[in-house]
């Protein structure tokens, strides 16, 4: 009888085939709740209050915010590419991306308990920035195990649980800090808790195919550098990732002072209307997500989609600048939550398939990590000035509208996905 050949385990360079198991996308889901929940909230409710404790005035508490926000988006522009190439190279026995989401988790928590301390702009500044580097770190491996482990046919599904934890997490974070620890302090150790206790299963509790020792090549700061423009050379990529930086720029634009929006221009309870926003945005993101998802893995098609996705952001960006009411800021947020819960679950299935290298997967999705992040520095230095010096809300919106219309054209040249 002929010897039956054998098939060469799978290697942590491979692409993945065998199907996800349940565990591993209920640690991988409730890790990016975690972190969805400790940021959101910190961004979207502990640093405005903390702001508004520390200064005197309106402007002061959103130049307050601003200058936060553009320390803490300049230091995610970095982290993500220096922790996606060593843990391209990790050899840890558990694989390349456990260690360092635990770690990040651990760094962030550490940060966020410092910065509950703080009494003075600097420090709200300085500390916000430093638990940066613990999220990207906790980022950059979640977003790396996906092209590790997931096939193809399924990553549109996993991308969907990605977007349902980026919108039931703030909604549990900023109910807690909004209806529950109104202090400062509290709130900040309580977020960094319930980030350690949501993601650190995910690094005990599964493994991915350890990378041999040596099988990397050394890194130097030369390396690193052309390691950043290397991946925009291959064209799908750079379309992928023009996109991704100006849906990130709509959702900037649109999020970063919707607080103070509430509060100057509709005019309602600051705490309570962004806690009724963010549930009517989970609840439309988890409706739309989880099908268009599995649509997506089972047709292969992702491109129609994000430009659905984007076109229906920009709609949103209307409302918020036309119907400055709470009913309007409902819709918007209802609209807003539908069009991102299927961008986010096509989108990042899309990116995972245009990387140029299966050796750099962490290093490139860094890379994308700057088109979620750089957009955010943007945001808060030009949003600033836009609502206090360039017309207000009603410009400021309208930009979320024009970003997301350019995002959407940029998916058309995209050629190895349909």
């Amino acid at each position: 009888m002929a010897a039956t050949p054998t098939v060469p385990p799978r290697t942590a360079l491979d692409e993945p085939t065998a199907p996800i198991a349940r565990r591993w996308l209920t640690f991988w889901t409730l890790a990016n709740f975690g972190l969805f929940l400790a940021y959101y909230a910190t961004q979207q409710i502990l640093i405005p209050r903390h702001a508004g404790a520390i200064t005197a005035d309106s402007a002061g508490s959103v130049w307050a915010q601003s200058t936060a926000n553009v320390a803490a988006a300049a230091v995610g522009v970095v982290a993500p590419i220096l922790i996606g190439v060593f843990s391209d190279r990790t050899t840890h026995t558990r694989g390349r991306r456990q260690i360092w989401v635990a770690c990040g988790a651990v760094v962030a928590f550490a940060g966020l308990v410092a910065q509950g301390l703080q009494q003075t702009v600097l420090g709200l500044v300085l500390l916000w920035a430093f638990v940066q580097i613990g999220l990207s770190a906790t980022t950059a491996a979640l977003n790396a195990a996906v092209p590790d482990e997931v096939p193809v046919n399924q990553r549109a599904t996993v991308s969907a649980w990605f977007g349902v934890a980026q919108s039931l997490g703030p909604l549990l974070g900023i109910a807690l800090v909004a209806l529950v620890l109104t202090g400062i302090a509290p709130a900040y150790l309580a977020l960094g808790l319930c980030l350690v206790a949501l993601a650190v299963p995910f690094s005990l509790g599964t493994r991915g195919i350890p990378l041999p020792k040596g099988g990397m090549p050394p890194v130097s700061v030369g390396s690193i550098l052309r390691g950043i423009v290397a991946p925009l050379r291959h064209a799908d990529f750079a379309w992928a990732w023009g996109g991704r930086f100006l849906i990130q720029l709509s959702n900037a634009l649109g999020q970063i002072y919707l607080y103070q929006y509430l509060k100057d221009r509709v005019g309602f309870d600051p705490d309570l209307g962004t806690l009724i926003l963010v549930v009517v945005y989970a609840v439309a993101v988890t409706a739309a997500a989880l099908p268009v998802g599995r649509i997506s893995d089972r047709s292969g098609r992702r491109k129609r989609m994000v430009v659905i996705a984007s076109v229906l952001q920009g709609v949103a960006g209307i409302l918020l600048a036309f119907v400055p009411t709470m009913p309007g800021a409902i819709a918007g947020a209802a609209i807003l939550g539908v069009g991102f819960g299927a961008y986010i679950a096509v989108d990042q299935a899309l990116i995972t398939q245009v990387l140029p290298r299966a050796e750099d997967r962490g290093k490139d999705l860094g890379v994308i990590q700057i088109a979620n992040t750089v957009p955010y520095v943007f945001a808060a230095a030009v949003g600033g000035v836009v609502i206090n010096q360039l017309g207000g809300y009603v410009t400021l919106y309208m930009l979320v509208l024009a970003t997301a219309v350019l995002a959407a054209l940029c998916v058309g040249p995209i050629k190895g996905v349909r």
